[in-house]
């Protein structure tokens, strides 16, 4: 039986925000009626409808993290929840094993660059 369970959210999931405090906000729209309404709409239909959805964040990724949240604050009533909220996702340290990585996005693609001895050095500023 599953005893609890911890989410891997995101720090931008309400980045449309000014303020954003340690709580669980409520969802951009009910994800019931927003699943529902997808399984009858086009996908012009759902096009034309996404700015509306989004309510002011950048993306589709902190949409669905900030209704994954309320999903979660609903559904899991009986369940101990942590919800992690990083600013950046790197490669694993052990598991599945060292260094694995889903995607070649963001910060992996650095890692992947460092790693095979393609980028030795970075010129920054502060």
């Amino acid at each position: 039986k599953l005893q609890s369970l911890v989410h891997v959210s995101t720090a931008y999931s309400n980045c449309q925000m000014n303020n954003i405090e340690e709580i669980i906000y409520s969802a951009p729209v009910d994800y019931n009626d927003l699943l529902q309404s997808a399984n009858w709409m086009t996908d012009k239909q759902l096009e034309l409808l996404l700015p509306s959805l989004l309510q002011g964040r950048p993306n589709t990724y902190t949409f669905t993290k900030a209704l994954a949240e309320s999903l979660l604050q609903n559904e899991a009533k009986d369940l101990p929840v942590a919800i992690i909220r990083p600013s950046i996702v790197g490669a694993a340290c052990k598991e599945p094993l060292p260094g694995w990585v889903d995607s070649i996005h963001g910060a992996a693609v650095l890692f992947i660059a460092i790693g095979k001895g393609m980028l030795r050095v970075m010129k920054f500023h502060w």
